[in-house]
């Protein structure tokens, strides 16, 4: 009998392993309100980057990250809400950040991981709207 015969059963009773998430780009803050806050300035022309950086110091800590590049290893948990900005619908999701950065060496790219992950809020493009046809 070959290994590959055992992995099945083996899956099926410990369960497959958790996804560790995909790299993004874009909002994450540690509540909703603060999306929503992000959301509501970028929407009226302020510069979403130059808000997160004025959040995180007027709170004195690290509550939201703007990533220009996919440098963010984050999870998806569930969706949270819409919302509207820039004329467009936003999905809200909360999300299981597990890393921030990569650096790359002569041995290989190091990653900048969280432990534990942090739980923090993202935002994206909201799924289009699906209608029934009779």
């Amino acid at each position: 009998m070959d290994f590959g015969a055992y992995l099945l059963p083996a899956a099926l009773v410990f369960g497959a392993p958790v996804s560790v998430g995909t790299y993004e780009k874009g909002l994450f803050c540690e509540s909703v309100a603060l999306v929503e806050r992000v959301a509501e300035l970028a929407d009226r022309g302020a510069n979403p980057v130059r808000v997160v950086a004025d959040i995180n110091a007027r709170l004195a800590h690290t509550a939201c990250i703007y990533a220009t590049k996919a440098d963010v290893r984050a999870r998806t948990v569930r969706f949270e809400r819409n919302i509207a900005a820039n004329q467009t619908n936003y999905s809200i999701y909360q999300v299981q950040v597990t890393a921030h950065g990569v650096q790359k060496t002569e041995i290989g790219d190091i990653e900048w991981t969280f432990s534990p992950p942090l739980t923090m809020y993202t935002l994206r493009a909201a799924a289009p709207t699906q209608t029934v046809s009779h």
